[in-house]
Formats: structure tokens, C-alpha cells, sequence
């Protein structure tokens, strides 16, 4: 790896947008898509970053750690803090469908956005409610999400697999809300095309890998570490809705 890299002015965070580490992320994602931070570079400190961001060393800061829980970037002491040789590939693993407004359904941003609130936090209900037989559904509907033969059965059993998180609450307020977000979803078909061609392997392994990590910290009765896992998934959909646009 190279010991220090200069690089060029980085996507700056519009003044009226909230620092959020989700925005931190989309900014540091396209960075790496125009070859403004280069796998295997050392990045600018928290500092620097956030000058260069226009935005606030506390995004900066969650926004690294959720890149570093990734595998984007690696820390080390004493040196700093360095983009991984194969950052660039996240895009690869990436669902990448572009999404619109709906007049008669909330987007998927604002679906996402909404759910941010409320969902790493409901972690703790899981954790403490779920039955051991409904934990071996989840690891059986991770099976199907890596083995969905279309990209509409991909985004089904995603959302099989979140509906059963939530079922696991035992509150019927919070199964409702996401009956109605599966709704909301369907009506717009996920905002997807050519929905019966199979989702990209690549895709469908990080999903997997990523959801079975959230489920692996419910089987640990670890909520903390769910809470965790389930925002960093949530701020990275966020992140990468529309990034292309």
C-alpha cells in the first residue's frame, strides 16, 4: 500500500442536506467511483475529511467505522486509516437499481429513511423475544435469498426474512408496519426491471452475507451488535439509492 496519497477535492455534502454518516458514505463511495480516493490510498484525516466533505467529524467518524465493519478501509495505529486493495469492488456487490417517486406509495427512500428511526433500535425486542424455532426459519429464508432465481424472488425473500424479524417482537404494531411496507414494495414491483432475470451472484452473496450477520447476532442474543449491523445496512441502501444519479 502507499504510505500517503494526495487527493483531489472530493464530493462536498450540499449545505441544506444533514451530515448524516449515510450522506458521509455516498459522498465516500463516489469518490472512489471518479478515482478520486484510490484502492489501497491513505485517506485524509477525520479533520481533513470533513473539510473536504463540508460536514462534521461525527459523520465522518460513523461513516468510517461503518466502512471499516464492510471491509472498505482498515485502520492502522500509529498510521492511519487506508482504503482496502479491492475497495473498488464494492460496486460489483452492490444492488445498484435505480428508484423514482411514487404518487400513490411512499419511495424507497423514504420507505428506508423512515425505517432508520425505529429498526436498529427494535433490535432489542428481537433479541430479547425470539424463539429458537423462529431463528431456524431465518437462517432457512437466508438460503432462499442466496438461492432466489429471480431478482423479484431475490427481493421477496429479503423481505420475508425482515417480516420474520419483526414478527419476532410478538407487537403487532410494528407486524403491521412492515405488512405495509411489503405493500408499498410490491406496488412498484421493488422498482425493478427485467425482474425475472436473476439477481447478479455477486449481489446476492453480500445481501446474504450481510442479513446473516444481523441473524447471527439475534442467535447470540447479541442486541447491541444487531442494532449495529441492522443501521449499518439501513444508512448503506440509503447511501446507494440512485447513486449513479
Amino acid at each position: 500500500m502507499p504510505s500517503d496519497t494526495a487527493l483531489a477535492q472530493l464530493a462536498v455534502i450540499a449545505t441544506n442536506d444533514r451530515a448524516t454518516p449515510s450522506l458521509v458514505y455516498r459522498a465516500l463511495l463516489r469518490s472512489i467511483r471518479d478515482g478520486q480516493m484510490v484502492p489501497g490510498a491513505k485517506l485524509p484525516n477525520e479533520r481533513e475529511l470533513a473539510q473536504q466533505l463540508n460536514t462534521s467529524r461525527t459523520a465522518v467518524r460513523s461513516a468510517l467505522a461503518m466502512m471499516e465493519r464492510q471491509g472498505l478501509v482498515l485502520r492502522r495505529v500509529g498510521s492511519g486509516t487506508y482504503l482496502t486493495d479491492d475497495a473498488d469492488l464494492v460496486f460489483d456487490r452492490m444492488d445498484q437499481t435505480s428508484v423514482g417517486n411514487h404518487e400513490a406509495v411512499p419511495s424507497f427512500a423514504e420507505i428506508v429513511e423512515g425505517r432508520l428511526l425505529f429498526e436498529p433500535a427494535m433490535m432489542h425486542l428481537v433479541v430479547s423475544r425470539v424463539q429458537e424455532e423462529e431463528i431456524l426459519d431465518m437462517r432457512r429464508t437466508l438460503e432462499q435469498i442466496l438461492a432466489a432465481p429471480t431478482w423479484e424472488d431475490f427481493k421477496e425473500q429479503i423481505y420475508a426474512l425482515h417480516r420474520q424479524m419483526f414478527a419476532s417482537t410478538r407487537n403487532k404494531f410494528l407486524m403491521q408496519i412492515m405488512a405495509s411496507i411489503l405493500d408499498d414494495r410490491r406496488a412498484v414491483l421493488f422498482d425493478g426491471r427485467d425482474t425475472d432475470k436473476p439477481a447478479p451472484p455477486a449481489v446476492r452473496q453480500q445481501t446474504h452475507k450481510d442479513l446473516k450477520a444481523i441473524v447471527d447476532a439475534i442467535a447470540a442474543r447479541n442486541a447491541k451488535l444487531a442494532e449495529e449491523l441492522v443501521s449499518d445496512h439501513l444508512m448503506r441502501t440509503l447511501a446507494t439509492i440512485n447513486i449513479w444519479q
